[in-house]
């Protein structure tokens, strides 16, 4: 009887550890990885970095106006049909370096209002073949433009995009992205331009891995700094989370990722 009892509780042990083992695996591959962080950076940059130039230059250009401020390895064509107006920019095959260091492939395409008097302006901004440092970037946004209550330029992109990354991986994203000309919109240089960004983001990894991101405190981006300089954003992944901040107004290639239980982990953008 002494030996069925400790057999039974031997038995029962190996099923308690083994469980337990699974639980803390689960939890492991739940965790929001560093990848996974540094993947939603770096997707968020390539993406506002061509919104940031669709904010500077693709509500100056008409059939009129000379675009000697875009750099030489831009050609841009216009086309007006009645009330619209379709912009294309086709950067060079072997790369276009922009002002804030980084290199355009591909082409651009945006169609809007014609009448940069209105009040409220809309359009759409697609891509193809288009990289931002070899991050591919597919899909298309619509946008609202106007100016907000403090006079600032301010556009609403309904966005759903696929981006692929120079290792192969892959991340669909769809979201609502509201950006704030906050500073430099009426001075004719473009190093002191400042954007705020808030908004959220549905994402998709070819993994089948479900992420979320909602921005919780507007992310500042200063046009010279290839990265975000402050703000921060909640990621939650099967209903864990962390909250990935930029700092506090620094530019850097640093960002922290924290966990609920206080852990830290220094991002590398």
């Amino acid at each position: 009887m002494k030996k069925i009892s400790l057999l039974f509780l031997a038995l029962f042990s190996l099923v308690l550890l083994q469980n337990c083992k699974k639980d803390t695996n689960t939890d492991s591959q739940s965790d929001i990885s560093d990848d996974e962080a540094q993947e939603i950076v770096a997707s968020d940059a390539a993406s506002d970095d061509i919104l940031d130039m669709l904010d500077i230059y693709g509500f100056n250009a008409t059939a009129n106006r000379s675009v000697e401020q875009l750099p030489s390895c831009v050609t841009q064509t216009i086309v007006i049909n009645g009330s619209s107006v379709t912009i294309t920019w086709q950067f060079d095959a072997n790369g276009c370096t922009m002002p804030n260091g980084n290199t355009y492939k591909g082409t651009v395409i945006i169609t809007r209002n014609r009448d940069l008097t209105a009040h409220v302006i809309t359009g759409t901004l697609s891509f193809d073949q288009f990289y931002v440092n070899d991050i591919k970037i597919e899909g298309q946004s619509d946008f609202t433009r106007e100016i907000n209550a403090n006079n600032n330029p301010q556009i609403t992109h309904n966005y759903d995009f696929t981006v692929t990354f120079p290792n192969g991986d892959t991340a669909s994203r769809s979201g609502v992205r509201t950006r704030v000309w906050a500073a430099g919109f009426g001075t004719p240089a473009h190093n002191d331009d400042v954007f705020l960004v808030t908004g959220n983001a549905h994402i998709v990894r070819r993994n089948g891995v479900i992420l979320d991101a909602v921005i919780i405190q507007p992310l500042r981006r200063e046009v010279p700094c290839r990265h975000f300089v402050s703000g921060s954003i909640e990621i939650t992944k099967n209903n864990h989370t962390a909250i990935l901040d930029f700092g506090n107004g620094t530019c850097d290639n640093i960002a922290t990722l924290t966990f609920p239980n206080g852990t830290v982990r220094t991002i590398h953008l």
